[in-house]
């Protein structure tokens, strides 16, 4: 009896993959900026950090008064963390504050940041680096822009994007939901906050 080898019989030839034949479209394989609402996904912000603009990162500062507000900083000087403090406490540890303005930004990756920028102190006065970043944040309400120091000079020096940027998609949170976002687990409310004590040399 004769043997049929039937897998021989019904063995198939996988096809060859498709190749173009001519250069390819750059306009139909481009992806949009907003290609996640595309992909039925949705960036949800979780995080949000206090910071200053980075030196070759693009930037945009939202417009409003209700997306700024002036604070009592506490800058830690070996890490840069900020520390929200309540008024209350400024007559025990204000030589220890520094008043900012915090403006709403985001880069162009889509992450939004609170940029702190100092307010004249006491005597009213203020250095020309928060002068100029206070102007830098104004055309960042309308241009793509980024600062880079120039210590010479003793201010920033704003470059202003030449291509046509698409505005940038603010993020659905409220002006409070970034702040409690920002300043999670670093609000001093307290003379017995860690970070006081540690200033005072008690940890």
């Amino acid at each position: 009896m004769s043997h049929i080898n039937f897998a021989a019989e019904t063995a198939i030839t996988p096809a060859s993959p498709s190749i173009p034949s001519g250069p390819l479209d750059l306009s139909a394989i481009s992806l949009p900026q907003n290609y996640g609402a595309m992909a039925g996904v949705k960036k949800v912000v979780t995080t949000v950090p206090v910071r200053r603009p980075g030196n070759q990162a693009f930037f945009r500062v939202r417009p409003g008064e209700g997306w700024r507000i002036s604070a009592a900083i506490l800058q830690l000087r070996e890490d840069s963390d900020c520390f929200l403090v309540m008024p209350e406490l400024l007559h025990e540890i204000g030589q220890e504050v520094r008043p900012k303005l915090l403006y709403t930004a985001m880069g162009r990756d889509g992450n939004p940041f609170l940029w702190p920028v100092n307010l004249p102190g006491e005597d009213g006065r203020l250095d020309t680096w928060s002068q100029s970043a206070h102007a830098a944040a104004q055309l960042a309400e309308t241009s793509w822009i980024r600062l880079v120091a120039n210590r010479g000079f003793g201010a920033y020096e704003v470059m202003q994007a030449v291509g046509k940027l698409d505005d940038p998609e603010w993020p659905d949170r409220s002006f409070q939901e970034l702040v409690n976002l920002a300043f999670k687990d670093k609000v001093i409310n307290s003379l017995e906050h860690p970070v006081l004590r540690r200033l005072r040399g008690e940890l």
